[in-house]
Formats: C-alpha cells, structure tokens, sequence
C-alpha cells in the first residue's frame, strides 16, 4: 500500500498545556482511520495539524512526499489536495449553495464558472442536495449544511478527506443522514481521517481505529480487534462508558 501520510514524533501545546505528545501515525491511500478518544485528548488538534491549521511545536507531517513543516514547501498547493470538514460546517452563510460549491473551484482551481457548477451540482445530486443548489444556507438544517460542506470539500478533487467530528453539532435525527454520505465516500475509496464520537460508524468503516489519551496515540489497530479485545486499560475503560452511554 501507499504512504499517504506519515507523522513523525509530532508535538504541540497551547500555553503551558502539552496536547500532542509525540505522536507516530501512518496513513495508507484508500484507508478509513477513525481516531476515538476522551475529549480534550488531543484528536482535533492531530487532525488540524496535518494541514498545518494548527502549526506543530515539533516533529514532521510527510504528505505525499513533500514536509508539511519545512518551510520552503508549497502549503497552500497541497492544501487544495486535502479536503476538510469542520463540525462548525464553515460555510457562508451569506450565500447559496451552488456559490457554496463554486467559489474555492473558481478561485483556488481555477476552473471557468461552467466547469465548477458541473461539477458542484453532481456532487450535491450525490448528497442529496442537488435541489437546494439555489437556496440561502442560513435557511438549512445542520444535518443538509454538513452534506454541503462535504460537496464543497470534494469538489477540490482532495487526495485525502478530513473530519472533524462532522455530526457532533447536529440534532440526532441527521447524524444518519451525514453517516451515509460518508459511508458512500469510503466505499468509493477516498482516504478518509475521521475525528468521531460515533463508535458504531469507526467499527462499522474504518480500516483502522486509532485510540488517543492525553495527546498520545494508547492503541491502533483493526476495528474489531480495538472494540472487540482491546488491550490498553484506558482504552477498555473509555470504550465501556461509551457504550453503556448508548
């Protein structure tokens, strides 16, 4: 398999508080990796930092083969190559959501008007937006936004999709909806990071399940194996409150 990213000893803190503590983590293309955790054990921050949203203390984030932290590598070229989904959706608001779609193709990309709607409104058919192309995102449930977000996010042609705990914020009711979609997206191959508190989704997708506490990675591995036996006590003990929650 290829390498898609590789993290190297990657460390950050905030002030005095250490968040990532040298984290090691390969990704392979065509892989679903869910990474699970308490909150503030660092999952956000690991995932913002592997297109340098958030600039790490120390360490390396290898993409493609180019050093995300050496600072003579074209960040903004291989940002257009990683798609990000935010739990906030980051939209605008202010506008439709074939602008929505349109707007980063047009100016990042590229692309003529004619081209960036083609390729927006086949995307929103994917997602079951396709009728809302013209419709303000204000008047949008969070559940319709985040599919938005997801077309929007796709239509850059990314090598690798990023989310960032993408149903957190939306009523139970269309967390089903973004899960599908989702789901889609890995059965077509994309390589996907998901930051998830929807256990049933990182067992049910993911190719590899990744377990961080206190800004380090405890455990990695299968699915099965993480849910079903896993070795590390904090893991275990994190994954029975979680279940005994639902």
């Amino acid at each position: 398999m290829e390498k898609i990213i590789e993290i190297i000893d990657l460390h950050k803190s905030f002030g005095k508080n250490k968040i990532l503590n040298g984290i090691n983590l390969d990704i392979y293309k065509g892989q679903v990796v869910c990474i699970i955790g308490p909150s503030g054990s660092g999952k956000s921050t690991l995932l913002r930092c592997l297109n340098l949203l958030e600039e790490p203390d120390q360490g390396h984030i290898i993409f493609e083969g180019k050093d995300l932290t050496d600072k003579t590598t074209d960040l903004d070229k291989l940002r257009t190559k990683m798609g990000m989904v935010f739990q906030s959706f980051n939209l605008f608001n202010n506008k439709t959501v074939l602008e929505n779609c349109i707007i980063a193709q047009m100016l990042v990309l590229k692309r003529k008007k004619e081209e960036a709607i083609t390729i927006a409104m086949e995307l929103l058919e994917k997602v079951g937006m396709k009728d809302f192309a013209n419709v303000n995102v204000n008047s949008l449930s969070g559940g319709q936004k985040q599919r938005v977000a997801i077309s929007r996010a796709l239509a850059m042609n990314p090598d690798i999709m990023l989310f960032d705990e993408p149903t957190s914020a939306l009523d139970p009711e269309m967390v089903g909806d973004v899960l599908n979609v989702m789901r889609d997206l890995a059965k077509s191959g994309m390589t996907m990071v998901v930051v998830t508190h929807e256990m049933s989704f990182a067992l049910e997708v993911s190719d590899v399940v990744v377990f961080m506490d206190q800004g380090q990675i405890l455990e990695i591995g299968d699915p099965k194996v993480i849910f079903n036996s896993p070795q590390h006590e904090r893991t275990r003990e994190f994954l029975k409150r979680v279940i005994e929650k639902r």
